[in-house]
C-alpha cells in the first residue's frame, strides 16, 4: 500500500498521535509518583543517589532534566531560575517532548501502516535516546548507570505506560476519524 493510499492520511495520523500524545503524557505524570513508591520499597536509595539529577522525581522535581534544560537555556540570557520558575519549565518541556512525541509516532504508524501497536517498543527506543544516552551526554541527567535501581523502576515503567497510552489512544482517535 502506498503513502498515498486513500486509507492513509498524514493529518489523520497526526490528529491521533496528538490525542495519543496528551493522553501518553498525563497517563506518564500519574504514574510516576506511585512507580517511585514502588521502586524505593523495593530498591531503596541511598541518600547520595537521590542527588543525582533526574534521580528523585517527588523530591527534587527541580532537578529532573527538563527543569535542568530550562535553566541550562536561561543561564545564555544570565537568569537564574527560582524552583517554582523551574518547576513551570519542567511541566511545560514535559508536556511539549510528551505530545510532540505522539504526533511523531502517529505520523510515523500511518506512514508505515503498522496495523499491530508499536507503541511500547516506541517508547523503549525514546526512553534510550532521551535518558538512556541524550540526557546524560548534555549533563542534564546522571549517567544510567549511577541512578538507583528505583529509577529503572518509575522512570523506565512510566515509558512502557506512556507508549501504551499513546498506542491505546491513537487507535481510538484514528479509527473514530475513519
Amino acid at each position: 500500500m502506498s503513502i498515498f493510499s486513500p486509507r492513509r492520511s498524514l493529518w489523520k495520523g497526526a490528529v491521533a498521535g496528538l490525542a495519543g500524545g496528551l493522553v501518553g503524557t498525563f497517563v506518564k505524570s500519574q504514574v510516576e509518583p506511585p512507580l517511585q513508591d514502588l521502586g524505593e520499597r523495593w530498591f531503596p536509595p541511598s541518600p547520595s543517589q537521590e542527588e543525582l539529577p533526574g534521580a528523585d522525581v517527588k523530591g527534587h522535581p527541580e532537578r529532573m532534566p527538563p527543569a535542568k534544560l530550562a535553566q541550562a537555556v536561561t543561564d545564555v540570557a544570565g537568569v537564574t531560575l527560582d524552583r517554582d520558575q523551574k518547576l513551570t519549565a519542567n511541566e511545560g518541556i514535559h508536556w511539549t517532548f510528551g505530545t510532540s512525541a505522539g504526533v511523531a509516532y502517529g505520523v510515523l504508524a500511518e506512514v508505515t501502516g503498522a496495523e499491530a501497536g508499536y507503541g511500547v517498543p516506541a517508547s523503549l527506543a525514546l526512553f534510550a535516546a532521551t535518558h538512556g544516552s541524550s540526557l546524560p551526554a548534555f549533563g542534564l541527567q546522571a549517567s544510567p548507570a549511577k541512578m538507583p535501581a528505583a529509577w529503572w523502576v518509575w522512570e523506565g515503567g512510566s515509558h512502557l505506560v506512556y507508549g501504551l497510552a499513546v498506542e491505546l489512544a491513537r487507535r481510538g482517535v484514528r479509527k473514530a476519524l475513519g
